[in-house]
């Protein structure tokens, strides 16, 4: 039984492990290439998958300024108009004073317009003490009417931050 295994030469066994061994390599060889070729696929999938979740975090930011941005401006827009309408509050406050002290002129001309010495001397006096208070009632005015913008524009301010922050915060 080993006869025949004479018969083949000694290089054709050489020739023949030489051809099982390259064999193996290219077995070895294609199984790698194709171990390679899904790593990278996989890489590709995964760096496609990254690049949509980080597009679209770009863009829920993106939306998230604009709504604050939005928030903010619209937050703006309602401090002007109170602002606007306590200033006119102000002005119809000062347009009073104003009446009120032509009222009180008035009173006091028709008193020295009464006529007799005893109004005249009644009437001095009281004109001076018309005009000290028509001097203090201006300078009460004044005052709470500078007061009163000051307290309007504060409040308005506060609110309009406070309004902004629980808007930007987004609760």
């Amino acid at each position: 039984m080993t006869a025949w295994l004479k018969l083949v030469p000694s290089w054709a066994y050489w020739v023949l492990a030489l051809a099982v061994v390259t064999g193996g390599q290219q077995i070895r060889v294609l199984s790698a290439q194709s171990v390679a070729s899904k790593a990278q696929a996989d890489l590709a999938d995964y760096r496609a998958e990254v690049s949509e979740r980080d597009r679209r975090a770009a863009m829920a930011v993106t939306q998230e300024n604009q709504r604050r941005q939005a928030a903010t401006e619209k937050a703006d827009a309602e401090a002007q108009e109170k602002l606007a309408a306590a200033r006119t509050g102000a002005e119809r406050a000062g347009s009073a004073l104003e009446r009120l002290q032509q009222r009180l002129a008035a009173a006091e001309q028709r008193s020295r317009d009464a006529g007799n010495a005893i109004t005249a001397q009644l009437g001095q006096a009281a004109e001076d003490a018309a005009r000290v208070r028509a001097d203090l009632f201006g300078r009460v005015g004044e005052a709470a009417q500078l007061y009163a913008r000051v307290a309007d524009e504060r409040a308005i301010a506060g609110s309009t931050c406070e309004r902004t922050y629980d808007s930007v915060k987004g609760d």
